[in-house]
Order: C-alpha cells, then sequence, then structure tokens
C-alpha cells in the first residue's frame, strides 16, 4: 500500500516562515509520496516537501516558468496499479470546457482538469487545485469514475470554510482518498 500527500495552492512567497506549512507536513507524516497541484510560488515549499517524500509538481497560473524550470502543466503518476492526472485546473493556458454540475465550488475548474485526461482511459483519479475549494467526487465520465480531488489551498482558504489538504492511499487497484482541514 502507498500513501500520497496531496497539496496545492501554497501561494508563499520567499520571505514567508516555514511555519506556514507546518500543519502539512504534520498530516503528510509517513507519506511515500508528494503531489504539488501548482501555485507554489516559492522553491523552498517544494525543498521542504522533498524532506518529507519525493514530490511531483505541476505549474499553476501564478507560477514563475524561472522558478519552476520545465514543470509541465499537467503530468501522469503511476502509483501501483492506478494512474493520477495532476493538473492546476485553470483556464489561463486552456479554453473553458463544459462544468460539470455537481462538483460544488470547483464546477467549471474540475472540468478544466478533466479536458486535460479525457482521453486516457487508465487514469483512475484527477487532482488539482486552483479554485481553492476542497472536492472529493467519484464522477460518471466515459463510461467510468474517475475520482476528481481537489486538496483546497493549503494556506488561503478563501471561500472554503478551511485550508486544507489531502491524502490518497492505493493497495493495487483500489483508490481511497480523504480531505483534511485545519
Amino acid at each position: 500500500m502507498k500513501r500520497i500527500g496531496v497539496i496545492s495552492d501554497t501561494h508563499l512567497k520567499d520571505h514567508y516562515p516555514k511555519t506556514f506549512i507546518q500543519p502539512v507536513l504534520t498530516a503528510f507524516e509517513n507519506v511515500d509520496l508528494i503531489l504539488h497541484a501548482g501555485d507554489v510560488n516559492a522553491p523552498w515549499v517544494i525543498e521542504e516537501l522533498e524532506k518529507v517524500a519525493p514530490v511531483h509538481v505541476v505549474l499553476g497560473n501564478t507560477d514563475s516558468l524561472k522558478v519552476l524550470l520545465d514543470t509541465p502543466i499537467s503530468r501522469r503518476v503511476k502509483v501501483e496499479n492506478c494512474v493520477i492526472g495532476l493538473t492546476h485546473g485553470d483556464t489561463f493556458r486552456e479554453p473553458k470546457m463544459k462544468p460539470i454540475l455537481n462538483a460544488a465550488g470547483n464546477m467549471q475548474t474540475a472540468a478544466n482538469a478533466l479536458s486535460h485526461f479525457q482521453f486516457e482511459e487508465d487514469v483512475n483519479c484527477i487532482v488539482f487545485g486552483h479554485s481553492h475549494f476542497p472536492l472529493l467526487l467519484w464522477h460518471e465520465f466515459a463510461g467510468r469514475k474517475v475520482l476528481l480531488l481537489n486538496p483546497g489551498s493549503a494556506t488561503q482558504k478563501r471561500v472554503a470554510p478551511n485550508c486544507g489538504c489531502a491524502l490518497i492511499e492505493i493497495d493495487g487497484n483500489d483508490l481511497d482518498a480523504k480531505l483534511i482541514s485545519w
């Protein structure tokens, strides 16, 4: 079994104290891998997360290409027998897609995230951010169920009820996730 920490929208600057991500570091104790769905902003965030576990990151709409050199806007991550699609979910670089109406707080963002992987039949889960609003939703798409997972923002809740992150557990073909908030 593998445990994966999921984080997005840290929006931290170089001069911010590292205590800003302490709740995340506590939640990610004993994870095997960390996924960051973009809007990192400060390279030290990735450096701190890498002290816990290997990190896969994608570019968010507020990230600088100078900071996250060679970072893709989406990527596939295979863990055991599952494939996770990782993207930010913004419309900055992509046209708007038809909203997913049952994805409260994430209707447009979830649709944009799904569009990156819509033709990849082996993707079991799509991790995204951008809206700062947490979502854990099994969504029926093209005759199969896909987990849409937005951990919310670890540092800026905006209109969401809390800040947060998420954990995914994968055991062979079985995938489960939970949201963590503070």
